[in-house]
């Protein structure tokens, strides 16, 4: 087996924030995840580290998979990609910290 290529990962990246963000959450509407509570990259931040670590303690069977919520290791890392790129965003266009 090769590793992936670069045009795999890109593909791979696009496919996860379409996925995700298309479905959208039961939690917010389109778009809120920019401005809505605090704007801050640090809450995205620590939203990703959450999905991650959920995800290593699903594979490594210290918590039930799929979870309360039906989702897998998969799902949890995907979500951990969007919120690093909500972060990634927020920093981009100069949100100040709260």
């Amino acid at each position: 087996m090769s590793a992936p290529t670069i045009e795999e990962m890109g593909n791979a990246a696009s496919e996860i924030v379409w996925r995700v963000m298309g479905n959208g959450s039961s939690k917010s509407a389109y778009g809120e995840w920019f401005w809505k509570d605090k704007p801050t990259y640090d809450y995205h931040i620590t939203r990703c580290i959450k999905h991650a670590v959920t995800a290593q303690q699903q594979i490594h069977l210290n918590h039930p998979c799929p979870d309360e919520a039906g989702e897998t290791s998969l799902d949890h890392l995907e979500r951990a990609v969007v919120r690093a790129l909500f972060a990634w965003m927020q920093l981009k266009k100069g949100l100040p910290k709260i």
